[in-house]
């Protein structure tokens, strides 16, 4: 889980869509190549603060072994992830709202930053299942019953 929130956290601040120029641009037009980042689409500001949250519950889940954060954890990963694959499909969609926020000239693709915060929502949600299933179950005690 800890990777998976360092995973996030790098990938909101790292560029998600990498823009290649075309051969002809039109007359007036500069060129906007430049690299868009997580935190200029407004969704990596979501998967920074999921990654830090992340991290802050794998904490957790290590000094207390409580399921609860392992839990957290998993729904974490699942916003996490849920975002990525999202970006993932509107990048060459020109129909979508990333589209419309990047305001860029050329071919689009997925960049490092996207692909590290898919892998971070996968890897987020394998760790906090095994976190959940490694949490020591507690037996009813006399106060229970």
């Amino acid at each position: 889980m800890f990777v998976a929130g360092g995973l996030a956290v790098v990938g909101a601040t790292v560029e998600w869509v990498t823009i290649t120029p075309p051969p002809v641009l039109p007359a007036g037009e500069a060129p906007r190549t430049d690299p868009y980042t997580g935190l200029e689409a407004g969704d990596g500001w979501w998967v920074l603060g999921a990654g830090i949250a992340m991290a802050l519950l794998a904490t957790l889940l290590v000094l207390r072994s409580k399921s609860l954060y392992a839990w957290l954890a998993f729904l974490v990963a699942i916003l996490i992830g849920g975002i990525a694959f999202s970006d993932f499909n509107a990048v060459g969609d020109t129909s979508s709202e990333l589209w419309r926020r990047m305001d860029r000239v050329g071919d689009v693709d997925a960049g490092l930053g996207l692909t590290l915060v898919a892998a971070a929502g996968v890897i987020g949600v394998i760790a906090a299942a095994a976190g959940v299933a490694a949490t020591p179950r507690q037996a009813p005690t006399s106060s229970d019953v």
